[in-house]
């Protein structure tokens, strides 16, 4: 084949290294229209309601409260239905399945969140990469989180159905945090949810007075914009560290049927390339993993820059 039938020359931009990048691409954006589908309606001056209850769960991380969507994510829906005393086994286990067949591919090619982060990182500034010991640590985060949702929301729960006088003592004692539990760790919440509500504040009393109405409002407000900024340098830093989907789909993933594997023939190693582990957003130390197959903990998304990439075409994906 020719040079010229092998790459597309629009600056220095090469096809034949790039076409899962453009697919991926491709469904993220359709994906993000079809989730916020009110932004198709608004777009395309079409009704679609009859969408309402298809896109009601899915697996991703999404904000019940989304004015722009009718739906929200799996784990916002569990945990806010554990609260109310209904504990919903058979979405637990449709999301156990999911993630068992496909791994974390909703991560990587449909959460608006994660494609929101992916765009956020296009800014061009040079990546960076997190100190090893640091990204070990905070890789512990999103567990802790969602240990706190288990340990507060769960009990909650239990109490509705074996003692109602003490459910409603609870209840009010955890204040918001029992309607939105996941809500207050959710950037998808900030964004879609927070941000617009303090930005139509701000119209009404024309100032920024809202925005330090009180510590809290301003502290959210800091706080996420800072994870949003170091998104910039540190690419997917929610969805490695905070998202407490991601710790749930970690936990399952790494079992998961859907993975990669890496050829011990046409891989190098660290030494002479690295490559992947350079490319790959969520810092996996993927030539530390076996060679049969690797999840990196369940914290690969499946996004295949590391596959893409490799100059030997030593990463295969595989199934079963």
């Amino acid at each position: 084949m020719s040079q010229s039938g092998r790459f597309l020359n629009l600056k220095n931009f090469k096809f034949s290294e790039r076409i899962t990048t453009i697919a991926r691409r491709a469904v993220q954006i359709i994906s993000f229209l079809f989730i916020n589908y009110m932004i198709f309606e608004f777009i395309f001056q079409a009704d679609l309601s009859a969408l309402e209850g298809f896109v009601k769960i899915l697996p991703i991380l999404n904000s019940a409260r989304n004015p722009l969507s009718e739906g929200a994510g799996t784990t916002e829906y569990i945990f806010y239905a554990i609260s109310q005393g209904i504990f919903p086994l058979l979405i637990i286990a449709g999301f156990m399945l999911v993630i068992l067949f496909t791994s974390r591919f909703f991560c990587g090619w449909i959460c608006p969140i994660g494609t929101i982060q992916d765009a956020v990182s296009y800014i061009p500034v040079e990546n960076k990469t997190m100190k090893l010991s640091t990204h070990k640590q905070l890789l512990k985060l999103k567990y802790l989180i969602a240990i706190v949702l288990i340990v507060l929301i769960v009990p909650l729960g239990i109490s509705r159905t074996t003692d109602i006088g003490f459910y409603r003592e609870f209840k009010e004692g955890l204040g918001a945090f029992s309607d939105k539990p996941v809500g207050f760790f959710s950037l998808s919440e900030y964004i879609f949810v927070f941000f617009p509500n303090l930005i139509v504040e701000m119209f009404d009393t024309g100032g920024i007075q809202p925005l330090f109405a009180d510590f809290g409002t301003f502290f959210i407000f800091a706080f996420y914009i800072g994870i949003i900024l170091i998104s910039v340098w540190y690419p997917r830093f929610y969805c490695r560290y905070m998202c407490p989907f991601g710790a749930f789909a970690a936990v399952v993933g790494d079992y998961s049927l859907l993975k990669l594997s890496r050829s011990p023939v046409k891989c190098v190693g660290r030494a002479e390339c690295g490559i992947c582990e350079r490319e790959c957003p969520k810092q996996i130390r993927i030539l530390d993993e076996p060679f049969e197959f690797f999840t990196g903990q369940g914290e690969c998304n499946l996004c295949l820059k590391c596959k893409e990439r490799c100059p030997y075409t030593a990463i295969t994906v595989r199934f079963g």
